[in-house]
């Protein structure tokens, strides 16, 4: 492949990339936004990383602390999980003091 046509498929890569990211940009890959029904709908092995996420969520502890995977998955998913069958509609963002 000579230079020119090596050139000319690295800035259609580039354009299709820019293309593709800014069409993704917008969708927020964080649980903030799940409903408490898709998490009761989710495989349980994926609700504890989702849970983790929550509890440890805009939470300051010292030195940089956070909540165990362990507590979040024995106490904090069982928290949520009961909470969610009461408002299956809430956002899980919403939930995050009501299940700490």
């Amino acid at each position: 492949m000579n230079i020119k046509a090596y050139v000319s498929v690295i800035i259609a890569a580039a354009a299709f990339s820019a293309t593709m990211n800014s069409a993704f940009a917008t969708q927020e890959t964080t649980p903030q936004n799940m409903t408490c029904q898709e998490f009761m709908d989710m495989n349980p092995k994926s609700m504890t990383p989702v849970a983790f996420w929550v509890v440890n969520r805009n939470t300051d502890f010292k030195g940089g602390d956070y909540i165990h995977w362990h507590e979040v998955e024995t106490v904090s998913v069982p928290r949520i999980f009961k909470q969610c069958q009461k408002t299956p509609k809430a956002k899980l963002g919403e939930l995050t003091q009501s299940v700490k």
